[in-house]
């Protein structure tokens, strides 16, 4: 089944937001900190997912999981990393012109996530630079925290991300170091 020209156009605004709106490589700025907000993770939505995805008692079995090491049921980690990008596209990336995801780097689960736990995700631009291959593009990289409702950090990571770069009026693209390259 093949979409339309227009309904395509729809599909991008809707993830990106509208064009004239379209926060771009050079509106992001290194140091800028971003609260995405939180979500609470209940039990049905630990189960749920872990049975499609991370079928493993500790996620799935309520009884196994009181047995167990966590002393009762626990989020799958994934889990947990698909709320906070569900967050994160919402607070930020909804809005940006972002192409693709580059790569997530240095995941680290440093607490279980439990029913009724309230997450909260963070995410702080570490860095930008433009694209050494295409100049229509630059790259950020953030850095990703999630905390849950005791202010525990239960899940960090790095992200990399590829977003256009703004064209200039005169048809150029805008550098790094503010000249304009000819598009």
């Amino acid at each position: 089944m093949s979409q339309d020209a227009d309904a395509v156009d729809e599909d991008a605004d809707a993830v990106n937001g509208d064009a004239d709106d379209a926060i771009y490589f050079e509106d992001v700025e290194p140091g800028t900190v971003i609260d995405c907000g939180s979500t609470t993770v209940t039990e049905s939505d630990v189960v749920e997912f872990a049975e499609r995805f991370d079928p493993l008692p500790m996620h799935t079995d309520p009884d196994a999981a009181a047995e167990g090491r966590f002393g009762g049921l626990v989020a799958s980690g994934y889990h947990t990393l698909s709320l906070s990008v569900r967050l994160l596209v919402e607070a930020v990336r909804r809005d940006r012109a972002v192409i693709a995801g580059l790569g997530i780097d240095d995941v680290r689960w440093h607490a279980p996530v439990r029913p009724g736990d309230e997450i909260r995700v963070v995410d702080e631009v570490l860095d930008t630079r433009p694209s050494e291959s295409d100049p229509e593009t630059g790259i950020i990289h953030e850095s990703i925290t999630v905390t849950n409702d005791a202010d525990e950090t239960v899940l960090t990571l790095e992200n990399h991300e590829l977003i256009e770069r703004r064209e200039r009026r005169d048809g150029g693209i805008e550098r790094g170091d503010g000249s304009t390259e000819s598009a």
